[in-house]
């Protein structure tokens, strides 16, 4: 099994040194918090994208889904710090904001603003709050590509998925490591992939 990580996730404050040296490590793409909520936005996100491109890495955002406004005022909002181009992966950070966790009714609302602005699909970033809010085989969530978030030695999707697209295997201190990333200072979220899932696959797909 490919367990080397292929894409780091990152935001403003996780210290970029060098990403020429993150790609040297073996990374192909980085996603970066791009925005959160209805009105946050992540101001490392517009700087690093032009020094992560230079550097001949895949870039992608995400937005951090939570309950300050409507899934489509946060879909727009996403939308206009992602500054999307066809080349940019786009992803829904669908976790739990503090003790609450958003249903799939309002990730469905967010994905579906993001599809018709767009025309292609977002990633669906999850872990336990996909398989708590989606009740069995889902055929809406389960065509979009998913982005495992479980840390840990197995990945394990929920029933709508057969396997994840992407797996975030480590995050800060937790999975198996690596923990950090050669041009990244300190501790750093990485992605790895499940077979049949090959890197040239992953570049291929990036932004589909």
């Amino acid at each position: 099994m490919q367990t080397n990580p292929v894409v780091i996730d990152i935001y403003h404050g996780d210290p970029v040194l060098d990403f020429a040296k993150v790609k040297a490590f073996g990374i192909v793409g980085v996603i970066h918090k791009a925005s959160q909520g209805g009105a946050v936005v992540d101001q490392s996100y517009a700087s690093r994208r032009k020094l992560a491109l230079a550097a001949g890495l895949k870039w992608g955002a995400y937005h951090f889904f939570d309950f300050t406004a409507s899934p489509q005022a946060q879909a727009g909002h996403f939308l206009s710090v992602a500054d999307a181009d066809r080349d940019t992966l786009v992803a829904l950070d669908w976790e739990n904001v503090g003790s609450r966790e958003p249903s799939a009714a309002l990730a469905k609302a967010f994905l579906e603003a993001i599809e018709a602005k767009l025309g292609r699909k977002a990633v669906i970033y999850s872990g336990n709050v996909a398989k708590e809010q989606i009740a069995g085989r889902d055929a809406y969530f389960g065509a979009h590509r998913l982005w495992l978030c479980q840390y840990g030695a197995v990945a394990k999707a929920q029933a709508s998925w057969s396997a994840p697209w992407l797996w975030q295997n480590n995050g800060d201190s937790f999975g198996p490591g690596p923990h950090a990333i050669p041009g990244i200072a300190g501790l750093c979220d990485n992605n790895t992939i499940v077979p049949p899932m090959t890197v040239e696959r992953l570049l291929a797909e990036w932004a589909t």
